[in-house]
């Protein structure tokens, strides 16, 4: 860029950055060596330089650069920002500048998306570079997702998608954030991914719900908005069968006095802990029934998935089932049992192998659906016997090493 690399020694970089907003005016061709005339844009940062009024220097540059801003290329657009920021720093302007700045890029979205992008992320990363206050990082990071998130290019300041959580998790700890702010925050990332694969939203739910008490769903209306979206995400979702943890958090629970919205807990409930049985129970009631079509909730598919939740169910009470049990609780043909256990093989949620000729299901493993007491237990007794296990092969290897 032209006004990077100044070829008169005494130009100084605001004296630069003027020229590029307002060029000088060519000299005449006479033949002589004239020099270009000053613009009155340049010559008015001259003064204001030379009287170190850099506020007032700052808001003209500024203004400037608006009026820039869409001309030349993004590169030309991220430079000139990037020097007109280092001269905030300069002049300690730089924390009562930076929200206001930001604000104005985020403000059109639409136009010029990747410029306005790339400008913000430069106005971050300096205040990020610079150890800037953490309410101002804080601020400008709120900005930078939450204009990323309409602009659809999230990557590009939460990272990969399977890694975000972490990510923010580390700002939390990081910058020591309020509850205040943590809310916020969280708030904005479960926004963003209400379009994202089903276990990103679902762990951005749960990091976002648990912040919050029952009460205080009754007096924010976004907070309840949001917890509606996600308890709906998660039942849409064809590949999250595992949402006990959502069911179980004081805020969501509150839902379930909602004149509205108490059958959507109920379905939640059920798919967190219930069977096939209680699903066709619930809906075939007119209310529930209304309300899931109102929604988009297809009852094919929550009919699927409550089909395999049930499977994982009965292979927690007997690891050995008939094809006839299977069908009963899943009411379906005796023939379409293998399918059904077949697709929770392939889901992840059971390990298991069939005998066709005795229609048997020799269940190997589960998935949990609901990590309670009684699931502490079965863990502890795993852990018990393995100890057991572990302390009688010692025994057996010190008394064949004594004959030894």
């Amino acid at each position: 860029m032209s006004f990077v690399v100044f070829p008169e020694t005494e130009t100084s970089f605001t004296i630069g950055l003027a020229r590029w907003i307002a060029p000088p005016t060519p000299a005449a061709a006479t033949g002589g060596a004239a020099e270009p005339t000053p613009s009155a844009f340049e010559a008015e940062c001259a003064k204001l330089e030379g009287a170190s009024d850099f506020k007032a220097l700052s808001a003209k540059l500024r203004t400037g650069l608006k009026g820039k801003f869409t001309e030349g290329s993004t590169s030309d657009a991220v430079n000139a920002y990037a020097i007109f920021f280092e001269l905030l720093m300069q002049w300690q302007l730089l924390n009562e500048t930076a929200p206001s700045l930001a604000d104005e890029l985020a403000s059109a979205p639409a136009e010029l998306p990747e410029r306005r992008t790339a400008v913000l992320l430069a106005l971050y990363s300096l205040a990020q570079q610079e150890g800037a206050p953490s309410e101002l990082r804080f601020t400008l990071l709120l900005r930078l997702v939450a204009f990323c998130t309409k602009t659809g290019d999230l990557g590009k300041v939460l990272g990969p998608v399977e890694h975000r959580v972490e990510r923010v998790e580390r700002w939390v700890r990081g910058w020591k954030l309020t509850d205040a702010e943590q809310k916020e925050l969280w708030g904005l990332v479960f926004d963003a991914h209400a379009d994202a694969s089903a276990r990103v939203m679902y762990d951005c739910a749960l990091k976002y719900f648990t912040l919050h008490e029952g009460a205080e769903l009754s007096t924010l209306p976004a907070l309840r908005e949001r917890i509606v979206q996600g308890v709906l995400l998660t039942l849409r979702s064809p590949e999250l069968f595992r949402c006990d943890e959502l069911a179980h958090l004081e805020v969501v629970q509150q839902l379930k006095d909602d004149a509205e919205m108490g059958s959507l807990h109920r379905m939640l409930q059920i798919m967190a802990s219930d069977t096939y049985a209680e699903y066709l129970a619930f809906a075939a009631d007119a209310k529930a029934k209304a309300l899931l079509e109102k929604h988009g909730l297809k009852t094919d598919d929550l009919a699927r998935k409550m089909r395999l939740l049930t499977l994982v169910s009965l292979g927690h009470v007997d690891k050995e089932l008939t094809y006839k049990a299977i069908a009963t609780a899943l009411h379906v043909a005796v023939d379409e049992v293998e399918t059904w256990v077949m697709q929770a093989i392939a889901s992840g949620l059971i390990t298991a192998k069939m005998d066709q000729v005795r229609e048997l299901v020799a269940v190997s493993m589960c998935a949990e659906r609901d990590f309670g007491q009684t699931q502490w237990k079965r863990l502890h007794g795993s852990l018990v016997d393995w100890r057991d296990s572990i302390q009688k092969l010692l025994t057996l290897l010190e008394n064949a090493r004594s004959v030894a």
